[in-house]
């Protein structure tokens, strides 16, 4: 098969080759649509280029900043990847995405000079697949899509919702609620699916008044929501831990009492979990492990860069607190 070229892009397009060139290195001289048309052509007629000027050994992680400001979730990812880059002799730069870049497709100008580069959590698969495109190195942390092919180092969501709900199921609790925004994150549907399968498994009807899968993450919102349930669940299953928190705090101000009315258990075990009162049990990633797999993960495609990719899936353990009544 015929090596795609500039030129190739340029024909495609009914530009010139040197604008071309200068949308691929991000250089002034040609509009930020024609450097947007010019990325998503290459990707879609498989354009491949090297850098002679990458460091082969410095990577370059990338997220939005409303991940890297989730300290006590990413923070520990984030703390994973710098120590295990160190062990393994790499630095490490970051890179917020702005919405800015996200929309307008717009890579770092320095991109080139990486050996690899991390994405952490989603932003636009239009703009990982950007990246892709570059044919540097990229591995995804929690964040996958069939439309993107990149190595990827994901929790089990589906397989942990399921081991929360079912934990549910074996303390007598029949009908269970949910609480998440399926829209948001794929990890949200996948634990969609696992809360749907174990209620399944158990022959458990679903009561869709109790599955609350369109909301914002605030308070007020959650609120709003809860107030409309005309019937409480025996138990609710919370896809994120800051949600949880959330509905304790609202049971409670309507005089429940937890876990003796209801059961509370959630995904993700950060400080939310251990602040509130009861604590809450919950389902969760090895964050520090997802961390250093990201990185020798990102080492043996740089090593052997030919190799099918890989989705390596990390199994959440439960983590039984107060917020869960058990039969005894």
């Amino acid at each position: 098969m015929k090596q795609v070229s500039m030129q190739d892009i340029a024909d495609h397009l009914g530009i010139s080759r040197n604008s071309v060139s200068q949308a691929l290195r991000d250089k002034d001289g040609v509009s930020e649509e024609t450097k947007k048309a010019v990325i998503k052509t290459a990707h879609l007629l498989g354009y491949e280029y090297e850098s002679k000027t990458k460091d082969k050994g410095k990577l370059l992680l990338m997220a939005t900043e409303f991940a890297f400001s989730q300290t006590s979730f990413f923070g520990k990812i984030v703390a994973s990847v710098k120590k295990h880059c160190e062990i393994n002799k790499f630095s490490l730069d970051t890179c917020t995405l702005s919405a800015d870049m996200i929309d307008k497709l717009l890579l770092p100008q320095n991109l080139s000079d990486y050996a690899g580069v991390l994405i952490m959590s989603h932003s636009s698969n239009e703009y990982i697949n950007a990246v892709i495109a570059s044919k540097i190195p990229t591995v995804l942390i929690d964040h996958h899509d069939p439309s993107l092919l990149s190595d990827a180092i994901l929790s089990k969501n589906t397989d942990g919702a399921y081991l929360a709900v079912s934990l549910l199921l074996k303390n007598k609790h029949k009908r269970i609620g949910f609480i998440g925004d399926t829209a948001f994150s794929p990890s949200y549907l996948e634990r969609y699916r696992g809360y749907k399968r174990a209620l399944e498994d158990s022959h458990i009807t679903r009561d869709k008044n109790i599955e609350i899968t369109e909301i914002e993450e605030s308070q007020g919102a959650l609120f709003n929501s809860l107030k409309n349930v005309q019937s409480m669940p025996e138990a609710w299953f919370c896809v994120n831990s800051g949600l949880a928190f959330m509905l304790n705090s609202y049971l409670q101000s309507e005089g429940y009492i937890i876990p003796d009315d209801i059961s509370i258990i959630c995904f993700d075990d950060t400080e939310f979990t251990r602040m509130a009162q009861p604590t809450l049990s919950n389902v969760a990633t090895d964050l520090s492990y997802m961390g250093e797999l990201a990185v020798s993960t990102m080492i043996d495609r740089i090593k052997f860069p030919k190799k099918p990719f890989v989705h390596k899936q990390i199994l959440p353990a439960l983590n039984i607190l107060e917020s869960t009544k058990l039969v005894p």
